[in-house]
């Protein structure tokens, strides 16, 4: 079995921004400035607290997942009947 090296570890680390995976980040900042604007109170704040620690939580079960849903609803074909249902729908 191949020993990993710290170096290739710390290579293939995805990007943390206040210890979230950079796009688990993005989504908790516009998730909370939006969230503001929409209800217009202090009391988002928080929603914004207690959001951190299950985005936390959710990044170290799997740091990629967005991403494979991001890459998978991309590279999957639409289904024939899309245009009649409005949506996937795999049985008529």
């Amino acid at each position: 079995m191949v020993k990993r090296s710290p170096l290739f570890l710390g290579l293939i680390r995805p990007a943390r921004v206040l210890g979230l995976p950079m796009f688990y980040a993005v989504i908790w900042m516009v998730g909370s400035v939006m969230a503001f604007v929409w209800v217009q109170s202090f009391w988002t704040l928080i929603f914004t607290v207690l959001s951190y620690p299950a985005l936390w939580i959710a990044a170290e079960w799997d740091p990629h997942f967005f991403d494979v849903v991001t890459v998978v609803s991309k590279k999957t074909r639409r289904t024939k009947n899309r245009d009649q249902w409005g949506a996937d729908s795999y049985e008529p």
